[in-house]
């Protein structure tokens, strides 16, 4: 039996749940590089040996690519746990609920390392805690976003939902990216700069953990959402969402773009003081002016994303971002003011996120809705879990790829190999430049896989279903 429509004020107590997490994934995709292996200009000492394996991936990437690979055998689970519960409070919130404490302690002790210099000891150490922060962070988002198709009972009220979501995602974006400033605060004031760089994350964290708060204890679940448990056993309820082919080719889409987007948030504090040679404080103005102009976009993404296939403006925006994420390889040798370049990147980076952070988590509503009524069984969560798992991996690899390319200093058969190929480009400024090459082939890629999926007969059905 449909629910009644939750309203204004449920729906953003629901988007806060984004906000919150959106501040915590980007604050470490932002800055735990940065923290434990940072550049000579930050005053930080290297936390993290340069230990290389088969002479690319270095102890940083490994240490990524294994917690992922945890989640890879946790989250399936967690989502099947969450689509067959039949606990008071709903299928969603009680897990929402629980991870609430693991969130926050992990969240404090992740830039906490084990000492104070380079040490083996640092990676064994973060190994564990990023699988511990990955774990209780999975125990909430997934249930969370599964939450998207059941409260929104119609293909307007999903766009508005994830209207809002972005709305707090680009905001939690914004707060990630007020550490460098708050860094550079603590540091006039005379802190030392491993205090500075610890406090301004801790800060930003416990607000983030706070919007987690809202969705968890202010949204009534059972009053507003439209969904059954399933019957399918772990396997059953796994295998129909992985053979579904429209969501994988969603899927292989969605996690070449995410880790294309990752490779150059990661790059961002280095884009700005080692490409622009400005302070670290104009990475936190570069992301204000992207997602506040991008914010102006959000009544043209909603009216177009009703009027328009999502399939093409999805493609439309993939490509173009593309181009701008290779306009980073010349950042910096453009013939105008440093500040003005970082502003410019600023403004055109705007209206293809705009895009596509509300129209494709609306597209897997659509996904699992139409699974749903096709089949019978209600496996949101598990469609939401792949979904965020593979947004995770893609974190994670775009992680790796930065750390890969910085290091090429310290790689003497590739690194020498590309500097032959790149002779006019300093070789300390090579590995970031090269970023721009990967962001913009990834998004190009992601854009062709996206090309196959079937979306208008699915739309269509939808539209049908819901009597429009």
């Amino acid at each position: 039996m449909t629910r009644e429509n939750i309203p204004l004020r449920g729906q953003l107590a629901y988007a806060s749940g984004m906000l919150g997490w959106s501040t915590l994934t980007s604050a470490v995709a932002v800055m735990l590089v940065y923290f434990y292996q940072p550049p000579s200009e930050s005053g930080l000492v290297n936390l993290i040996p340069k230990i290389g394996v088969l002479g690319v991936v270095n102890a940083m990437s490994l240490i990524m690519i294994t917690a992922r690979l945890w989640d890879a055998v946790i989250d399936p689970v967690i989502a099947w746990f969450s689509d067959k519960s039949q606990h008071r409070l709903g299928r969603r919130i009680w897990f929402m609920r629980i991870s609430l404490l693991p969130i926050l302690v992990t969240c404090f002790f992740l830039f906490t390392p084990a000492t104070r210099m380079e040490s083996q000891a640092n990676i064994w150490y973060l190994v564990f805690i990023q699988i511990l922060f990955n774990l209780s962070v999975s125990l909430y988002i997934i249930p969370y976003n599964a939450m998207l198709p059941e409260l929104g009972h119609s293909s307007i009220l999903k766009l508005r939902l994830a209207t809002y979501q972005q709305l707090g995602f680009i905001i939690g974006w914004i707060l990630a990216a007020s550490c460098p400033a708050l860094v550079d605060y603590f540091k006039s004031n005379g802190m030392e700069p491993f205090r500075a760089y610890q406090y301004a994350i801790w800060i930003v964290f416990s607000i983030g953990c706070l919007f987690l708060v809202f969705p968890a204890f202010f949204v009534n679940e059972k009053r507003y959402c439209d969904g059954v448990p399933t019957s399918d056993s772990l396997f059953g309820n796994l295998i129909p969402v992985l053979k579904n082919r429209n969501f994988f080719l969603y899927l292989v889409s969605d996690f070449t773009y995410f880790i294309s987007l990752t490779t150059m948030g990661t790059g961002a504090l280095y884009y700005v003081t080692v490409l622009l040679h400005l302070p670290e404080r104009y990475g936190t103005i570069m992301i204000i002016i992207m997602v506040s102009l991008s914010v102006l976009f959000y009544p043209l993404v909603n009216w177009l994303g009703a009027r328009v296939s999502k399939k093409v403006i999805v493609l439309i925006s993939l490509i173009g971002l593309a181009f701008i994420f290779l306009y980073v390889f010349y950042l910096g040798n453009m013939g105008m003011a440093d500040s003005t370049e970082a502003i410019l990147l600023s403004v055109v980076m705007a209206v293809p996120l705009a895009f596509l952070g509300i129209l494709p988590p609306v597209i897997l509503a659509e996904i699992t809705q139409y699974d749903s009524i096709r089949t019978g069984q209600n496996r949101e969560a598990t469609y939401f879990a792949i979904r965020s798992l593979f947004i995770q991996f893609g974190q994670t690899l775009g992680l790796a790829l930065f750390t890969i390319l910085i290091g090429l200093e310290a790689d003497k058969g590739t690194g020498r190999w590309l500097q032959e190929v790149f002779p006019n480009i300093p070789f300390e400024e090579l590995g970031i430049r090269l970023t721009g090459i990967i962001g913009f082939s990834l998004c190009l890629l992601a854009a062709l896989i996206f090309l196959s999926f079937r979306y208008n007969k699915m739309a269509g059905k939808l539209r049908e279903w819901e009597g429009e």
